[in-house]
């Protein structure tokens, strides 16, 4: 198929298309231009035949002149109806694709997009919303943004930056990023990838920069036994892209259909944070180092002796001295149930949660890992020194603990402060030179 070049933004677009899918200009081909030269011809003819016709009927009838006058007046006004009609019908057809976004709290935002580009006439290539995100103080002393994906299945999709003038959100041609999907089955369903909905998509901040993430999963055509995720960072503010894609084997791993892959290789803050979210977040990627460690140590368990087992069940591994951890789990074993927490407090890579039954758990997010630091009985923790990460708790008795929680390592204890006593009033006695009193 042979192509035309846009004569307002150049761009290449497909003969016949009355649109250019990039900046909304008509494309006036000669075709068209044909057709509007012989519609002036057209008209004129008719014009100047109803003019003779007119003078004619005059001369003849002047009550007949009046009669076609009002003809002609009532044609064109049902001309003119029809022709509303039909571009309201056109516009309507145009602009009816499906919104669908993975979080209702954005739907605000995709609703933005959808009448931005409307407005912009940037729906014709039947593309539909499948995220939308408000980034917030993205550039110092200038509006915010909004970024917004669309697809169009099996072909490609875009990314849009919309920005705020005047009161009015506006799609500057040079902020759309179109990437073809180049025949790739692709798919921005979280289910698919067993993803978090509060992870994807989100923007964050790396090294004081703003990033809107996103990812989907894709097929590589003729191989169904192989499959990609694709992670991507885009930087608001120069709207390059860093992808990372992790590609493998499906296998069957604890009854999950899952991609055995590598970790994407780079030492940048943002391809680390990429690792981080596809090892802890998107489920159906799992790296095969760690696999085949998990696989190694189940093996060597099995293969000890049942007695050997039963020993280890039996001694319990010894805690440092004045230790606060009686036990640790990785984040994926499970310690409590999170209806258990009935408080939690923040502060660094640190998150500690009071459960019901009076005991304490910290989570540390570096590391992954669930702590218990505190058996029961308490019955209110917070903060003693955030910048350190001392953690205080309060038991039922009112006593207290401190626990460092970078070593596990208990502060101090205090007791519970006790009431203070009323002094007793003295009994008068008698003076050494007065006599006892008898009877």
């Amino acid at each position: 198929m042979s192509k035309i070049t846009c004569p307002n933004c150049g761009n290449t677009v497909p003969e016949g298309s009355a649109f250019c899918n990039r900046c909304g200009s008509r494309i006036e081909t000669e075709n068209y231009r044909n057709d509007r030269r012989n519609d002036r011809n057209d008209d004129w003819n008719s014009n100047r035949t109803s003019k003779l016709e007119q003078r004619q009927n005059s001369r003849n009838n002047s009550k007949g002149n009046g009669l076609t006058k009002y003809i002609i007046i009532g044609l064109a006004i049902a001309a003119f109806a029809a022709l509303f009609f039909i571009t309201r019908c056109n516009k309507t057809d145009r602009v009816a694709h499906p919104v669908s976004t993975i979080d209702e709290s954005a739907a605000a935002c995709a609703d933005t997009l959808q009448r931005a580009l409307n407005d912009y006439n940037y729906v014709g290539d039947g593309a539909r919303i499948v995220y939308a995100s408000r980034v917030t103080g993205s550039q110092p002393g200038t509006n915010d943004v909004i970024v917004g994906i669309t697809q169009k299945t099996g072909e490609f999709y875009k990314i849009y930056k919309l920005t705020k003038q005047d009161g009015k959100w506006i799609i500057d041609p040079e902020n759309i990023k179109q990437i073809s999907t180049a025949g790739y089955d692709v798919t921005f369903d979280q289910d698919k990838m067993m993803a978090g909905r509060d992870i994807i998509p989100q923007v964050v901040d790396i090294g004081g920069k703003k990033y809107f993430f996103y990812a989907f999963m894709q097929t590589p055509s003729g191989d169904p036994s192989r499959a990609q995720v694709v992670l991507n960072m885009y930087d608001v503010e120069t709207r390059a892209i860093t992808t990372a894609t992790y590609e493998g084997e499906f296998q069957n791993i604890n009854s999950e259909r899952v991609i055995l892959c590598n970790p994407a290789t780079g030492s940048s803050e943002v391809v680390k944070w990429m690792n981080e979210t596809a090892r802890n977040f998107i489920r159906i990627v799992r790296f095969q180092g760690e696999e085949q460690q998990a696989e190694e140590e189940q093996k060597q368990e099995e293969e000890k002796p049942a007695e050997e087992e039963q020993k280890q069940e039996e001694v319990k591994p010894e805690q440092p001295e004045n230790s606060a951890v009686t036990e640790v789990k990785d984040k994926d074993d499970a310690m409590f149930k999170i209806d258990d927490v009935t408080k939690t407090v923040r502060a660094g890579n640190f998150k500690v949660m009071l459960l019901k039954d009076g005991s304490v758990v910290s989570y540390n997010t570096a590391t992954g890992q669930n702590s218990k630091i505190h058996s029961g009985g308490a019955k209110d923790i917070g903060f003693y020194d955030t910048a350190n990460g001392i953690i205080s708790i309060r038991n039922n008795d009112d006593t207290r603990k401190r626990v460092n929680l970078n070593n596990g390592q208990i502060v101090n204890t205090e007791a519970a402060p006790q009431p203070k006593k009323e002094e007793e009033p003295k009994k008068d006695e008698p003076k050494k030179d007065e006599p006892k009193k008898e009877g």
